[in-house]
């Protein structure tokens, strides 16, 4: 039985306890309680945040995409100005002193002729396409005005051909570039250059007071290679063999006269009818000297705008690998479908200065000039692209590529 001074004493303590407990119990509610309202605020802040910025994110984003889908597109499509492409600038291809049987070394970053430029990737232009059908080029009726300038111009360049053939190219290019020609005349003016590219520059001695070449006296130590560098020669040696009949390149000797070309040479490249004209651009101005025939890219892949040859780029020769298939032709190989030469090209404006790894080039297949069958690299026939090869330089000479 519990004496009356420890029942007191138990009671006391038991009242002790409970009166402990509830501050401990009240302090931990309050403490969850505190905890779950920090939980619940941020919850709410952050999800406030989300809502906000959500929006603004997506509409970011399209943004970009827009910009870099329209950068891309516009970077093929250049502008109304004027091919293509080489390997690019970290990949350069390398060109032997002798100028013969050089390499191209792997891909760069863009397109590529079908069976085309020297190992480079393809854009998505160029991608098979096969529910793609190929479209036409666009074509445009020429008003009255540049039709009747055209046609009196040439009809000028055909009557002075015979006794003054300087002032017959020079009216056959203003009726060529008013773009007032029609399809039969373009033919006409098309054999017409070739005769007066062979009378002022190619092919006979020198007229006078030709603007088109200047005689040269061959010297002591002479060489093709050091009269085109000592006398700044805007064109390849071999050019110099051709417009003075040279069989053998380093047969010339002491006292012997030369033609040496005057000026610059560029190109431009009409899409809407698969033609290359060749300009000669000197202190006279920019005078037509032949119009050649050329193949384009499939699903209209090759790039417009203003280009210029790629620094080493000019390859004879080349080792190329099909971008496609990975197949690798060695230089020499008769079956190379680039044929024997190669012209890297570089984009010189705004809108195409990342496109690369296009080129003009030869092409085993004669029957796609006239079509859209490459990767987007303007291919040409293998005499007519020699003769490129021959004239275009850099960093001189302008390539404009041209819907």
């Amino acid at each position: 039985m519990a004496l009356a001074s420890q029942s007191g004493r138990s009671s006391s303590r038991r009242s002790y306890m409970s009166s402990r407990r509830r501050p401990q119990r009240r302090r931990l509610f309050l403490l969850v309680f505190l905890v779950a309202c920090v939980v619940a605020a941020g919850w709410w802040w952050l999800r406030d945040d989300g809502v906000e910025e959500g929006p603004d994110q997506v509409v970011d984003a399209t943004r970009d995409t827009a910009v870099d889908e329209t950068n891309s597109s516009s970077s093929r499509a250049g502008v109304r100005s004027e091919i293509t492409l080489d390997p690019g600038p970290d990949r350069a291809p390398v060109r032997s002193d002798a100028g013969r049987s050089t390499q191209v070394i792997e891909p760069s970053t863009r397109g590529d002729d079908v069976s085309t430029s020297p190992t480079t990737t393809r854009t998505a232009a160029e991608q098979p396409a096969a529910s793609r059908p190929t479209p036409a080029p666009a074509t445009t009726r020429p008003d009255a005005a540049s039709s009747k300038t055209a046609s009196t111009s040439l009809a000028d360049a055909q009557r002075l051909a015979k006794t003054d053939p300087v002032a017959a190219r020079k009216a056959l290019t203003t009726a060529w570039v008013s773009d007032g020609l029609s399809d039969a005349d373009r033919r006409s003016a098309t054999a017409l250059a070739r005769e007066l590219a062979a009378l002022t520059l190619l092919d006979r001695p020198n007229l006078p007071d030709n603007p088109f070449v200047t005689t040269y006296k061959v010297r002591s130590g002479d060489s093709l290679d050091r009269i085109v560098r000592r006398e700044n020669v805007d064109t390849d040696k071999m050019f110099l063999a051709r417009i003075n009949n040279l069989s053998n390149p380093n047969a010339i000797r002491i006292g012997q006269d030369l033609r040496l070309p005057t000026g610059t040479f560029d190109a431009v490249v009409d899409k809407s009818d698969y033609t290359m004209t060749l300009f000669q651009r000197n202190e006279s101005g920019r005078t037509m000297l032949v119009a050649l025939p050329v193949g384009l890219g499939e699903f209209n892949a090759t790039p417009t705008g203003l280009y210029r040859v790629r620094v080493n780029s000019k390859l004879v020769n080349p080792h190329w690998i099909n971008p496609r298939t990975r197949e690798e032709f060695k230089p020499n190989d008769p079956a190379n479908p680039i044929g024997e030469h190669w012209i890297g090209l570089e984009g010189i404006e705004d809108a195409n200065r990342d496109v690369d790894g296009y080129g003009i080039h030869g092409t085993i297949e004669p029957g796609s000039i006239g079509r859209q069958m490459s990767m987007g690299c303007v291919r040409m026939l293998g005499d007519d692209v020699e003769l490129v090869y021959e004239v275009l330089t850099h960093p001189s000479s302008t390539i404009e590529i041209r819907d």
